[in-house]
């Protein structure tokens, strides 16, 4: 009794079908792992370079005016209000925590990291909108029964647009990176066709 063609020793061989069962998956998808792996160092390290920057924007801007007090009489400001001062400094540990997600971010690629830089980002987002916003465009009367009341109006200052500009900063850099760190689809599987 003779074997059929297919029946061949590929036991024998090791580089014959039983052989291929040890190729990795990632040969199978056509890239190795290292070539795909080797894109993402590059853009770990740029999006927790922006993820540095906006920390660095959101505690610079507690350090910094919000806005100015103007009396109606004069243009020169009355007071000066600090950034921090008006909220109780809480934005300082989101830029500290939000740096200490971008560390995981860039070691790891972790995409919680990544999701809790977009919520600390909404976060500091909020204090500034509801918070420091209404305050930058208020007007009213300011003083004391002892020395008069003057009618003032407040106009924004730098503190605001920096803590602002930090808190989208970390908002996109989350964003991007959870798009770009997006689980790949696992290819389906091929099916034998019946021949």
């Amino acid at each position: 009794m003779t074997a059929p063609p297919e029946a061949n020793s590929e036991y024998s061989r090791g580089s014959g079908a039983s052989g291929r069962l040890l190729v990795p998956r990632w040969q199978a998808s056509g890239a190795p792992a290292s070539a795909r792996s080797e894109g993402a160092g590059p853009a770990r390290l740029a999006l927790a370079v922006g993820v540095l920057l906006g920390a660095l924007l959101v505690l610079v801007a507690q350090f910094t005016a919000l806005y100015h007090l103007h009396s109606a009489t004069s243009s020169a400001a009355i007071k000066t209000i600090g950034t921090g001062a008006n909220h109780a400094w809480a934005p300082i540990p989101l830029a500290l925590a939000a740096v200490a997600l971008a560390f995981a971010v860039h070691r790891y690629g972790s995409r919680v990291a990544l999701v809790g830089l977009v919520a600390l980002g909404v976060a500091t987002l909020l204090i500034a909108l509801i918070g420091d916003l209404p305050d930058a465009h208020s007007s009213g009367l300011i003083g004391s029964s002892a020395n008069g009341y003057v009618q003032a109006t407040s106009s924004p200052s730098a503190g605001l647009y920096m803590e602002t500009l930090g808190a989208v900063v970390l908002i996109v850099a989350g964003g991007l990176g959870l798009l770009m760190f997006a689980p790949s689809p696992k290819p389906a599987a091929s099916r034998p066709t019946p021949g």
